[in-house]
């Protein structure tokens, strides 16, 4: 059974009801290569097997995360340092794709320390498509293709069926790790919301998604850097999310039901007005949906 069967996403972005009906434009505009809603609703409590799973699946990568000191990490690791030694150009050489976007396999050290010619900065930056812990260079959420079937389709064309949108091969790194993330915290935000209503806080499926959000919500989990200049408006919003996620995370709304909820409040409509956002950047008329929504 298909998640998004289960639920509508109602976004509270200004005029993004009016702007989700809009036929889709001009081609994206990807020549920039820039290193640096009201509610989610459940319509059914039945057959959330399919959710528990994904949400649980995020959790392990988490916690798997925060432990592992092998793998794509042992070079950093032995070195002292986060992340591994490259230059701009060298990524663009060995990385960049037709669109000018570098990327870089989660198997290949996707973060990297990167200088620029005649500069003494370095840059600490995640090239991969994924959210990713800092210190390891593994992603903390699930990064399986049928994550990606389920989720790509219901931030676009589920969501407004009119519009044109770019295929998952021209999405951004980070439009890429939204769509994984902000999907999976969608489903925890509606496995939490059966728990408010139920006043069961005592389920894996809840605790899985409280560890969700407060692994989200860690410094050390990087978001892919941006290389687009609305992927700078976009990782805005989503730092405000997950840092709402965390202080939600970080409530026992068996201690202070009242405070949780308030909480939650929150950060489910800071989710959705990054889903929102999201919706608008995967399509191909975005610069004229972005105007609509919040003005030149």
């Amino acid at each position: 059974m298909r998640w998004n069967h289960r639920i509508k996403m109602i976004t509270a972005i200004f005029s993004l009801a009016v702007v989700l009906t809009a036929c889709g434009g001009g081609a994206k505009d990807t020549t920039t290569n820039q290193p640096a809603q009201e509610a989610v609703t459940p319509t059914s409590t039945s057959d959330t097997s399919a959710t528990e799973t994904k949400v649980a699946e995020a959790s392990e990568k988490g916690s798997a995360e925060t432990t592992s000191t092998t793998g794509v990490s042992d070079t950093a690791s032995e070195k002292g340092k986060i992340g591994l030694d490259s230059t701009l150009e060298e990524l663009k050489q060995k990385y960049a794709d037709k669109l000018g976007y570098i990327r870089v396999p989660l198997n290949d050290h996707p973060v990297r320390r990167v200088s620029e010619a005649g500069s003494k900065n370095i840059n600490i930056a995640n090239y991969s498509d994924a959210v990713v812990g800092m210190n390891t260079g593994i992603p903390i959420h699930s990064d399986s293709q049928r994550l990606i079937d389920d989720a790509f389709p219901f931030f676009t064309t589920v969501q407004a069926p009119d519009v044109s949108y770019v295929p998952w091969e021209e999405a951004t790194n980070l439009e890429r790790a939204m769509v994984k993330t902000l999907f999976i915290s969608r489903e925890g935000l509606l496995i939490t919301e059966d728990a408010m209503n139920n006043k069961d806080y005592s389920s894996k499926s809840f605790q899985d998604s409280m560890n969700f959000f407060e692994v989200t919500a860690k410094f050390e989990s990087m978001a892919p850097v941006a290389q687009h200049p609305y992927d700078i408006t976009l990782s805005q919003l989503y730092d405000k999310a997950r840092d709402s996620w965390g202080r939600l995370a970080a409530i026992d709304p068996s201690q202070d039901e009242v405070a949780f909820a308030e909480m939650y409040k929150t950060a489910r409509t800071d989710a959705n007005n990054a889903m929102g956002l999201l919706n608008i950047l995967l399509s191909t008329n975005e610069e004229e949906r972005m105007e609509q929504t919040y003005g030149k």
